[in-house]
């Protein structure tokens, strides 16, 4: 590669010491890190060997990037590729949240989906993480992404964060993965450093300045309020921690970090809060800025949530019995299609319903048509199915060809609905009519390239 980074960008450094300004340059003229974080709760052969990301536990790093659309277990929700860098959001939360607790948990900026799917794999299964997402054609990748994951406790919103001024006081924890500049991502997309000014950054920080203020109410006292970039910039970064610290009554957090990371720790000039850069010259990793702050106590009352409205829409779980286990578990009819839900959260569905745009409860199973379930997608990707479900195993080449929604050849020992399996992880619905086998697989998750294993 070939890159200059901007000159501004430098001179905009008036209050942090960047180590050696040669070697960051250096570093741009190498190739983005590949990096993947694997999935808990679906454990698979994937990058068995691969080397460690140390700050995150399922983080691993790959020597060269692979065809990761040809990899069905990609699909099947068993890792999801992501920037190393951005996975020290697992090393930081676990040092300020009690994850033993039930939590109430909100992604405010979140497609297209790596930060939720980390805090997911976090939350134990009585806490809820709403992950939200502003721009309408982005909210259909965080869907999918969280739909793979998947786990139950994980809903999607999409609304802007002035929207969620009238819910008071009740999330544990917030992420709020910022806009910005995108400095930090020049080695992984060059062409962003042709449309960087510092006109931007100033637009940026406008803009990061306005979410914070209109997210803040709605995090609970003692709460952990997370802000993160993918800048370099100190008016993005540093400055806005400044801004925190003095228009909230919160408490900077310090996150102890091994020295041999290469990780560093930065203090805001004003307010002397910490936060936390990654610097591609000295470590494996793109460039990144983390800052968490804790929520003072000022005796605010949440505001109150009424359990009987949580009983609108409920349904008979008897369809599902088949395919999950449905105690502690609730149903919801929405359009004549069944979702099932963790009954610790039902009193939340009609109580986000009236304020917030809420795109996906829960897991959609499906529609129930003379008794019988037509199985939705979303329900053959819940990593916790039982395991008695009609199944049938592929290879690569059978996998694949599901995937692009082509015709599969493939022997059912009887007619009915069957799940596909990749090396035990379930890809989808399929259906053997007599004559045919149906392919289930969503359209608009289809692989469109034909000669991928070509």
């Amino acid at each position: 590669m070939n890159l200059s980074l901007p000159q501004a960008l430098f001179e905009s450094f008036s209050h942090i010491t960047v180590p050696d300004i040669d070697q960051l340059n250096q570093a741009h003229q190498l190739p983005p890190v590949v990096s993947v974080r694997l999935n808990p709760i679906k454990p698979s052969k994937a990058f068995a060997d691969a080397t460690p990301v140390p700050w995150c536990a399922q983080g691993r790093y790959l020597d060269q990037r692979p065809s990761f659309t040809a990899d069905p277990l990609l699909h099947a929700g068993c890792y999801y590729v992501q920037e190393a860098s951005s996975m020290f959001l697992e090393h930081a939360l676990k040092q300020v949240v009690d994850f033993t607790q039930r939590l109430m948990a909100l992604d405010l900026c979140a497609a297209p989906g790596g930060k939720s799917t980390l805090l997911a794999s976090l939350l134990n299964e009585q806490s809820l993480l709403l992950s939200n997402e502003v721009i309408p054609s982005r909210v259909s990748m965080l869907t999918e992404n969280l739909t793979k994951w998947g786990q139950l406790n994980t809903w999607v919103c999409s609304n802007d964060p002035k929207q969620f001024a009238p819910i008071n006081n009740l999330f544990d924890i917030v992420l709020i993965d910022a806009p910005c500049s995108g400095s930090g991502l020049f080695r992984k997309m060059p062409d962003f450093v042709n449309d960087w000014d510092m006109d931007n950054v100033h637009l940026c920080s406008q803009r990061q300045q306005r979410i914070v203020h209109d997210i803040f109410p709605s995090v609970k006292e003692e709460g952990i309020m997370v802000y993160m970039t993918c800048s370099f910039c100190e008016e993005e970064n540093e400055e806005m921690v400044d801004m925190i610290l003095q228009q909230f009554d919160v408490d900077s957090c310090a996150i102890d970090i091994p020295a041999e990371w290469g990780i560093v720790e930065t203090i805001s000039q004003v307010q002397q809060g910490y936060g936390y850069r990654f610097f591609p010259h000295l470590l494996n990793g793109e460039g990144f800025f983390l800052a968490c702050f804790k929520k003072r106590t000022s005796g605010e009352k949440p505001n109150k949530i009424d359990p009987n409205r949580s009983r609108k829409n409920k349904t008979d779980l008897a369809s599902l019995q088949a395919y999950v286990d449905t105690e502690n578990k609730v149903g919801l009819l929405q359009n004549d299609h069944l979702m099932l839900i963790e009954a610790a959260h039902a009193e939340y569905a009609e109580y986000f319903a009236q304020h917030l745009k809420v795109v996906k409860k829960g897991i959609l199973c499906g529609k129930v048509i003379r008794g019988e379930l037509i199985p939705e997608h979303e329900l053959a990707m819940y990593a916790h199915l039982r395991r008695d479900i009609p199944a049938v195993d592929v290879n690569l080449e059978q996998a694949v060809r599901y995937l692009q929604r082509e015709p599969v050849e493939i022997d059912c020992p009887a007619k009915g609905w069957f799940l596909l399996r990749y090396e035990g992880q379930s890809l989808g619905w399929i259906k053997n009519v007599g004559n045919r086998i149906n392919n289930y697989y969503p359209s608009h998750y289809r692989i469109l390239n034909k000669h991928i294993l070509d």
